[in-house]
């Protein structure tokens, strides 16, 4: 892949991180050099930031594409410019789409694996202060290869753990050195090993958000919750249904984070670019709309205003007329094409104001509930009652589910994936659940070995040849 050496010159990232972050806002000193960098908490908090910034600049390459390549979204004509490719399995290797995916990620993990390794070695500050950094960039390092590994592991999402997943750099880069620099991708198996591994490394040297009285902060850094909801997604993708329960149960018997009675205090409208808090039922995301208004930092690049994505009709369908979720969180509109639409109201501001969602709580409650049901031979009174609280939120008038209105376990699950796509709709998710539950992407012809993108041209050509294409796009 391709490696870049950044010695913590990153404190400049810290001014755009800082605005976008209040809880980190700290100013950058005139000259850095990477031992004064990491010696004390200030400045190493500093470079955490910078890291979560470049975590938050790849995030948003592929929110949208994610939606966009499932069957619940639809596009406009320009905009099928950059999404037909993937949708028709089209799309090359030397292609840029992959590699503005591929890089952003790894430039994140890669400054992640800098304070992984710089901190213990250089740091003068307090001992369970340098352990919490260390831990947050391990979580960073897990996101970022979480992601990678939706979107290059050759059937990382459909069960096929001993095929080619990722490279694997868990080092930091000290020069490059072509006997370990150029390596093979590790096996989808061992990529999920690396990222549970971290997480679980992570938690017990990260804040219990139930001591943590900044939302925000809560939000937008990591802690011990934060952790073990991705370590449930993660375990959902890797269909290990055991721990996906046991992961969502340990979040959700944490008392920091509740469902809002208002879908709108999730998604409050933001025309004008309002500073917006995060949620109570926000786990993880990225505070872009504190930015208060510096347009030089840019905004989260979702675009969803624009009329250039909406419901597909199969998705709408599955809403009440007076479903809150339909209500509030969205709007008529009328496309390019002059056709009636109704698009999402989640990211209302038109220039990306928006605080961008990556994690909540109703997706840890499903989760639980889908992965006992795959463990279970019966439909249990916890499962239904996790599919009300998110369903009865949206629809409070409707009659609450009971266990006797599902035949078996598999009519259950899906009851409990088509809230998921109601709940979480254009939240950069659709995509993956489409592909870890065996149901069809956008094109539902799309062969299984096009179902991965690419590993970017370049990554290739510079390995020569060592890191092996995915097997769709061998002859391409």
């Amino acid at each position: 892949m391709t490696i870049k050496n950044s010695l913590l010159i990153i404190l400049t990232l810290t001014v755009i991180f800082s605005a976008c972050d209040s809880h980190l806002n700290l100013a950058p000193e005139d000259t850095i050099v990477e031992d004064k960098v990491f010696e004390k908490f200030t400045t190493a908090e500093s470079a955490v930031a910078g890291t979560y910034h470049l975590l938050f600049n790849a995030a948003i390459k592929d929110y949208i594409t994610a939606e966009a390549t499932a069957p619940t979204c639809e596009y406009s004509t320009g905009a099928a410019r950059t999404f037909d490719p993937i949708n028709n399995g089209s799309i090359l290797p030397e292609d840029g789409l992959p590699q503005n995916i591929y890089e952003p990620y790894y430039a994140a993990l890669n400054q992640a694996n800098l304070l992984i390794f710089k901190i213990p070695v250089l740091g003068k500050y307090k001992q369970e202060q340098m352990e919490q950094h260390i831990a947050e960039a391990k979580f960073i390092r897990a996101y970022a290869y979480h992601r990678l590994l939706a979107w290059f592991g050759d059937g990382a999402l459909m069960n096929k753990p001993q095929n080619n997943g990722l490279v694997l750099y868990l080092e930091h880069y000290d020069g490059f050195d072509i006997n370990k620099d150029i390596r093979p991708r590790s096996t989808n198996e061992q990529v999920y090993a690396q990222i549970i591994q971290d997480l679980e490394e992570a938690i017990p040297h990260l804040p219990d958000p139930a001591q943590q009285d900044d939302v925000e902060t809560r939000v937008s850094r990591a802690n011990m919750a934060t952790c073990e909801a991705l370590l449930a997604r993660v375990y959902m993708y890797k269909r290990d249904y055991v721990n996906a329960a046991l992961w969502a149960e340990k979040v959700l018997a944490r008392t920091a984070y509740n469902l809002e009675s208002d879908v709108l205090k999730v998604f409050p409208p933001n025309q004008n670019g309002t500073v917006i808090p995060f949620s109570s039922e926000h786990m993880f995301g990225f505070p872009v709309s504190s930015n208060g208004g510096n347009w030089q930092f840019g905004g989260n690049g979702i675009y969803y205003v624009y009329n250039s994505y909406w419901f597909s009709d199969a998705l709408l369908a599955q809403y009440q007329e007076t479903d809150q979720r339909r209500v509030k969180l969205m709007r008529e509109a009328i496309n390019t094409e002059d056709e009636q639409i109704f698009v999402t109201n989640k990211y209302p501001n038109s220039s990306g104001r928006d605080n961008v969602t990556i994690m909540r709580l109703p997706e840890i409650m499903l989760t639980r509930a889908e992965a006992l049901a795959r463990n279970s031979g019966t439909v249990t009174q916890e499962m239904v009652n996790l599919l009300n609280q998110v369903h009865l939120r949206a629809n409070p008038d409707a009659t609450p589910y009971q266990t006797s209105d599902f035949a078996n376990p598999a009519d259950f699950i899906l009851s409990v994936l088509t809230e998921r796509s109601k709940e979480l709709a254009f939240e950069g998710l659709q995509r993956f659940d489409q592909l870890r539950t065996d149901r069809p992407l956008y094109n539902p012809e799309l062969p299984d070995n096009k179902k991965v993108l690419p590993i970017p041209l370049r990554e290739i050509n510079i390995s020569n040849g060592v890191v092996q294409q995915n097997e769709g796009y061998v002859n391409n």
